[in-house]
């Protein structure tokens, strides 16, 4: 297999690309993780304290306000009480310096035992291993959902990304509840990138399957410690002619198993030269079957895998 950008170069229509880079000259941190995107989401429990750690932004200069509330900062730093009940909430941080502004849809879940309770608010959810894999704490089970309605559903997550792109395939109508990890947005916030880079007409990636509650995924019959299931994965393809299915990536005029493989090199490329950090996690490669195309397997999970 001879893998190359050109075939990708050749290979796309020349449609508008809808891709948003949409990144800000500053940025926050919230639980260990960075953000520098105009949008982006972020997960917390009812009542939980978040310090939101402000970089390369001058607090002087920081206009806050979460749900049109005037906020203040404690030095560095935003220190932000969430309400005590599950909702979405709306916090907007602007550099007056430079007019640049971040809108960050703010998800308060519902905080529910994945280990013993199978279902919540009627949505069945199953049971998570009390064992963690590995004793690795990415496996825990979670203490907290997204609820998901039709009205919050396609709130922002990230510049290119829904939320109700995660959820579950399982049938069901709304409420529904997805567990999402921003580690997972910025790697495919990062693929989607590089992609881009190298033509300027992929505006987007499909995400084919999301989050998977243990009780779905035991249905259809994948291992138990899939990091789908802690919302750690996404399986996705590039389809930019709206077709359904993968694209030609490899331009070999046909559409199979070696276009999944045409991405899954490019992704494990970038894994390779550090352009993930400490992203690292799982890359597997599908073929087609009667019920969808090639997609390739995405997570970041903090080890390497491969399949």
């Amino acid at each position: 297999m001879k893998w190359t950008v050109c075939a990708l170069l050749l290979t796309l229509s020349l449609q508008a690309t809808a891709y948003r880079k949409d990144v800000v000259p500053f940025g926050i941190k919230v639980n260990g993780i960075e953000n520098r995107f105009a949008e982006f989401g972020i997960f917390a429990k009812p009542g939980e304290i978040l310090q939101l750690d402000l970089m390369d932004l001058d607090p002087a200069n920081l206009e806050a306000s979460f749900d049109a509330t005037p906020l203040q900062p404690a030095g560095n730093a935003l220190n932000l009480k969430m309400p005590p009940r599950a909702g979405t909430h709306r916090l907007v941080l602007t550099d007056r310096g430079t007019g640049s502004r971040m809108d960050l849809n703010v998800f308060v879940m519902w905080q529910h035992d994945g280990a013993r309770d199978n279902s919540l608010n009627g949505y069945r959810i199953g049971q998570y291993p009390r064992d963690p894999f590995r004793g690795l704490a990415v496996y825990d089970p979670p203490e907290a959902f997204i609820e998901v309605t039709r009205e919050n559903a396609d709130l922002a997550v990230s510049p290119n990304f829904r939320l109700g792109q995660f959820v579950c395939k399982q049938g069901s109508g709304y409420p529904k509840y997805v567990v999402l990890r921003p580690e997972l947005l910025q790697k495919l916030e990062t693929v989607l990138e590089e992609l881009n880079g190298v033509n300027g007409n992929v505006s987007g990636l499909t995400i084919m399957s999301g989050y998977r509650t243990p009780s779905y995924n035991q249905a259809i019959g994948n291992g138990k410690y899939s990091r789908h299931v802690w919302g750690g994965a996404a399986d996705v393809y590039v389809d930019d002619n709206s077709d359904g299915v993968m694209d030609d990536l490899n331009g070999d005029g046909k559409v199979t198993r070696a276009d999944s493989e045409w991405l899954a090199h490019f992704v494990d490329s970038l894994e390779r030269k550090g352009r993930f950090g400490d992203l690292i996690g799982g890359i597997g490669t599908y073929g087609s079957t009667a019920s969808h195309g090639p997609f390739v397997h995405v997570d970041a999970r903090g080890y390497q895998a491969r399949w």
